[in-house]
Parts: C-alpha cells; structure tokens; sequence
C-alpha cells in the first residue's frame, strides 16, 4: 500500500514539473533566416517576420543542395552536388560551373568578388580556388581522403577563417584539417566524425557538427570546451550550426525523403532548434505546410550576411591593416651605437611544440642551446663588436656615457632588473598559455653572468603585475640561485613586489591609469625590456612599450585596471593622445633601459592562450616565428616587430592605426595629436626613437635592420 501511494505522489510531482516547464516557442518570427535544403526539389527560401520573402528552386532536376551562403548583396552562392553557382534574388544566373565527370561538389565560400573556392570530391578529391565569374581555375591542391568509400561521402563543408585560411571536414578520413591557400596542412585535429566544421568568432576555436549528432566546440589545441548531443533533442541528423550572440544555438535537422518509408505527417520531424546557453530548448521550426520549407541543410540568420569583400584566402583578397605611416618614410632619430640598428635574429628550431602535446614550455619542445646562441649572436650582431664580452661591455659603456654617468661599463654592486612579460600568469603553475619563454629567460642571465661579467645577485626578474611561474624559477634558480626573482604575488622563493606611488605623471589627465611604480624597477641602475611578440585586441600589438604597462601597481585582475588612451581610433584614425610615449619617455622605464628584447620564440595571434597558429608568411614557412628581436632604440625595436607581425597577419582587425603611439613618440615635439608630451614637469624636445615601416621586400632605408638566420 506505501508502495503503491509512493508511485500516485511521484507521478502527480511528474505532472506539476511538466506544467511548470515553459512552452518552447514555435513561431516563425523567431529568427529572420536563409533556409536551404537537399530534398527532391532543392528549394531555398529567405523568412523574414514570420513569411516566406524568397523561395528558389533549382532547375537541374537532378542533385541536392548540400551548401548554400547568402551574401550581403543579396547573391547566393550554392553547391547542388554536380557544380556550383552564383544566383541572385531574382532568380538569375550569374555565373555556374558544372562539376567534372565522376566529382561531386557539395561546398562553397566567397573570396572577395573575384574568386570562390570549393571543395571538389572525387579521385583524387581537390580544394579550387576559382576566378569569377569567367570560372577560370587559377589554384587547386589535392586533399586526402581514404581509399574505401564513395566519392559522394568524402567532404561537405569547409570554411574560411578570420586568418585567411580554409577549415576542411574530411568525412571519409575522420578529421578537421586547416590549409593555407597554397595547399600546405597548417594543422590536423583527428577523432571526429564531422560533417560540418567553422571558426568561432573571437576566440579562433573551432566548432565542429559531428555526423553522430554530437556538437563540440574545441580549442586549437583540440580539447573539448563545450558539447551537446543534438539527439538528446529529437534532431538526429544536424549539419550545420549558428552560434548566437547570446551563447545560445540554432541546429538544423535534415530528414531523408529518399527512404522506403513516407514521413509520418503527424510526427513530423523538427528541421531546426534552438538551444540557449544552458542546453534548454526554447524554440523549434517543424514547417512542413503552409509554408512547406521541406528538409533542412543549410541555415543562416539574415543578420550573418557573409560580406564578401571581407573573406580571403591567403593572397587572394589579401587584407591589409590601415596605417598612420606608409612603406619607407622614416622619421625621429635613432638611439644605440649605431643608431637605429635593430637586430634579428631567427633561430629554425629553438621553438618546436607540436601545438597539440603538453604545455609548450617543456623540454621536450625548446632547444636551450639554440636560446643560448640566438641572445649571443643578438648582441653581437647589435654592437657589432667580435666576442658577447666586449658587446656586453659595449651595451654597458654607452649607456653610461649616454646617461651622464661616465665612460665605464657595468660595476659590482650595480643592478640589473628584466621586466618579464608573464601577463597570462596569475599563479606561479605553469599554463599553457603564452607567456616569457624559460630558455631566452635562461639563455639572457647566462649570457649576462658568464660573458658580461654581472654578478648574479645583481641581476633582478621582475614582473611585478603577474606572477614569474615555475619553469622560468626552476630553471633559474637551479643554475643561478642568487638572481632575485620578484613578482606580484610572491611566495614559492620568490620576493613579493612593492611599489612607490605616484610616480607618473602623465602629459595629460589620463584619468585612473596606474601612477605608481615597482620599486625593483625604480632602484635598478639598468633595465632590460623582455617583452614577446604577438598581437593584442586593444592596441593591436603586444611589444616593448605595451610591457611598461606591467611595471605599474595595476591590479592581478586585468579588469580592474583602467587602459585610458592605449588603444587607437581604429575606424578613422583620428590623432590622440597616446599613454606608451610616456612610458616610453619616463626616466624610470624606457629611458632606463640598455636593451629592448622581444622574444618571438614561439610568437602568437593571440593575446591570450596558448601560442598559435604556426606562421607561415616569410621567412617562417610553416614553423614557429623561432626569433629574437633586440635593439637600443625602442622605437625601432616596436617598429620591426610590428611590421613582422603586419605581415604575417594583416587581416588582423585591430592592427589599423597599430602604429600610432610609434608615430607620435618619433614626431616629438611636432607631434600629430598636438600632445605635449612632458617629464618631469617639461616639455620633451627630441623624439624618442628612429620609426620607418618595411617595404614589400621587407626593406627599410633608414632603419637599420640586421637580419641573420642560424
């Protein structure tokens, strides 16, 4: 009897939960979409509020459309199985291209107005890149499929990404594989079974639709963030998926209307869902009369028009950043020995983590030695002096005699503080992330104490707003265990930082920006720059005069800190005050320091996470940036590094106007945003370094760059 009252009270608990669940919305003015579908009679329609606005139906009787992309100017491309076309909203041809007997095409992407590419199965299976609207091939490369299986179950989908490459789901192999527009792999990810696969806006991950039902988002590195199994939801066979702006899902459903059995017109099936960000389904499309959208391939909101003039491959529709300065108009006065000299040097090899396997600091994937030669030849190659003992002694005496302190090089007693750039560590565990390499770390203090004669209790790493994590400490610290080391967080051997306030004043009211100092940067009598080579969102590139921002008494937590008058107008260009050039100019930081390094080892796209992609510009050809970039003249040290990092990613939306700080700090006093720029209360009257961009063969006329390959 208790059993029996057990089972009544859970049965009417089970009532009250489905009432109390919210409806999921099923109306057609949910979303504004373009709908495609492979069915006998391969239609596409655009809805808007609710109506069918546009419907299509190809001509060809035959075939199935597997890939369709609406355009902002309302064109639509689409792959129907035996070619591919360009149609308009008014139902014209504009161009088409059969496929070739025995090959099948079922994908497409724009490539500015003057090219698509596509994905052509067959034996053997190709990637065209092809010239519109005349259809003229002018590259293709072969990409692996496996002998077994049909020509037709090889490839559906492949995108272009932000970085101008081509993202492949290989069905018939089981992965997602990355090219260049040259045909070389630039990365693999095995274990899927993909039909779909695109980049996700922001954080490059790749979101994959798998044929099984299962979504998963990955990181670059091929982990799982995020997945859900679609079956879970009625949908049993998803081919593509939107991510919404609120994190949420829309996941298209196709059903098969070639099998034996008709469609059960009562249980019809769903063609799409949405799912929001907490996995609870909130909307479903079930329109199968009045109207009839029939099966579901492909789907697309209206307000994700793909702008065409903004997708390239490669060289074709290659973007280029807007900029302050053009090719080879030099301005300012170079620093240094031989001033404006700018030494680089790339080492094939130091770096060569497989991007996938462990943490990229391991021993495994660095050459210490290698490290060891490159800061060698560095300032061999930027004194020009015979022996690393007379260059470190070079480096010494003519800072000195710049700076009023003498004609004498390093003393006892002397200290040497490195400002680190570890801004993706918080604690002092190794990450994945790209941070200050441990062997360039190394390969410096080896290189100070054992040919520049600097006493390891002398020399300081510092990196005052992060911490200094274990690989950089253990290596360190085993050969050298009286060099200092002094972070934010302190602990573990090392010294915790403190700060003097109010040490900046800024030329102008910078409103909260950090005014206090490390003290461990304050009291040094010499400062070296150790700052890495990679981009940022906010200025657009992370190098020397950006790893000042470190030295402040900012918080652990970057979004506490104020960034006033970092990033430029990146839309017009507008001239502004720029708070680098004060860092740059102040007393205690850049114009304290006797070498500007940038450790471009590994290099990265990204301001955050691990080091990614490989690069595959010149002279990288696929590898690592495997570099090391030094100077005396921080202007130019920025300007090499920011060229290297234009040219290797010049669609890279925050790199416009990238160089304005570089051009207001070498047009001193005539400055472009009519800033006077002042220390210690009067106004600067030099400019504070040598600024010239590269030509296209990477030349410059003023700017003395020494390029040397190891």
């Amino acid at each position: 009897m208790n059993r029996f009252l057990t089972l009544i009270l859970l049965s009417l608990l089970n009532v009250n939960v489905v009432l109390a669940q919210e409806p999921v919305d099923t109306a057609l003015t949910r979303h504004d979409l373009f709908y495609a579908g492979q069915s006998k009679q391969r239609r596409m329609f655009i809805l808007r509020d609710g109506q069918v606005q546009w419907s299509y139906q190809d001509r060809l009787l035959r075939g199935e459309i597997s890939d369709a992309v609406l355009m902002s100017d309302g064109h639509i491309l689409v792959a129907h199985q035996y070619g591919v076309a360009e149609v308009t909203q008014q139902s014209e041809t504009v161009w088409s291209y059969a496929a070739p007997q025995g090959t099948e095409i079922h994908t497409i992407q724009p490539i500015g107005r003057d090219h698509v590419v596509f994905v052509q199965n067959g034996r053997p299976a190709k990637a065209v890149v092809m010239h519109i609207p005349d259809c003229q091939v002018v590259r293709e490369f072969e990409l692996p499929v496996s002998e077994r299986g049909s020509v037709h179950g090889q490839f559906r989908n492949a995108r272009l990404t932000s970085r101008g490459t081509l993202l492949v789901a290989n069905m018939s192999l089981g992965c997602i594989h990355e090219y260049n527009c040259h045909g070389k792999e630039v990365d693999r990810w095995t274990g899927f079974q993909p039909w779909s696969v695109q980049e996700v806006a922001k954080s490059g991950h790749l979101l994959i639709t798998g044929r099984k039902g299962l979504v998963q988002e990955i990181d670059r590195q091929g982990h799982v963030v995020w997945q859900l199994q679609t079956q879970d939801y009625g949908v049993t066979q998803p081919q593509k998926v939107v991510r919404l702006k609120d994190g949420g899902h829309l996941i298209n459903n196709w059903y098969n209307e070639w099998q034996k059995e008709p469609m059960d017109s009562l249980h019809a099936p769903v063609q799409a869902i949405e799912v929001d960000k907490s996995g609870r389904l909130v909307w479903q499309l079930c329109a199968w009369r009045n109207p009839d959208l029939g099966p579901s391939t492909t789907l697309q909101l209206l307000g994700d028009a793909v702008r065409r003039e903004r997708s390239f491959f490669g060289e074709f529709n290659a973007q280029s950043p807007r900029l302050h300065v053009g090719p080879n108009q030099p301005m300012g006065v170079g620093r240094g020995i031989h001033p404006g000299r700018v030494a680089w040097i790339h080492a094939p090899g130091v770096a060569q983590w497989d991007g996938h396997t462990g943490l990229w600091v391991d021993g495994r994937w660095n050459d210490q030695q290698r490290a060891d030669v490159m800061v060698a030849e560095a300032v061999l190659q930027l004194t020009g002096e015979r022996t690393v003992q007379r260059a470190w002694r070079a480096l010494f005496r003519h800072f000195n005699q710049t700076h009023g302190r003498g004609n004498h090089g390093y003393r006892k007693g002397e200290t040497i503080a490195v400002k680190l750039n570890m801004n993706n560590a918080i604690t002092h565990h190794d990450t994945i992330e790209l941070n200050s390499s441990p062997y360039i770390t190394l390969a410096l203090v080896r290189s100070m104490v054992r040919e520049g004669g600097v006493r390891e209790q002398d020399l300081i790493l510092c990196e005052p707003s992060r911490a200094i994590t274990d690989s950089i400490y253990d290596k360190v610290h085993r050969e050298f265990p009286a060099v200092r080391m002094i972070d934010n967080i302190g602990g573990d051997g090392r010294e915790k930082c403190e700060y003097y306030p109010e040490q900046i004043v800024y030329s102008v009211d910078n409103g909260k920006m950090a005014r206090g100092l490390a003290k461990c940067i304050v009291d040094a009598d010499y400062l070296i720059n150790s700052a890495l080579l990679k981009t940022h969102s906010g200025p657009g590139v992370t190098l020397t005069s950006k790893n000042w921002y470190g030295a402040t008494d900012i918080s652990l937590f970057w979004r506490q800190n104020a960034h006033n008058n970092i990033s430029q107008d990146k839309r017009h260009g507008k001239p502004g005050y720029k708070t680098f050039v004060d860092f740059m100019a102040h007393p205690d930081l850049g114009q304290k320091t006797m070498l500007f390094l940038i450790d471009g080892t590994y290099g990265s796209r990204d301001v955050n996470g691990a080091p990614n992609p490989k690069w595959q510009g010149e002279p990288f050809g696929g590898d690592w940036a495997c570099s090391l970039i030094v100077s005396q003249d921080e202007v130019a040290c920025d300007a090499v590094g920011m060229d290297i990092i234009i040219g290797e990613w010049p669609e890279f939306g925050s790199l416009n106007y990238c160089d304005e700080y570089l051009r207001e700090a070498a047009s001193i006093p005539n400055v472009p945003s009519g800033t006077v720029y002042r220390q210690q209360g009067q106004p600067l009257q030099q400019p504070l370094g040598l600024f010239e961009h590269w030509d296209s063969n990477h030349q410059y006329t003023k700017l003395d760059l020494i390029y040397k390959r190891l």
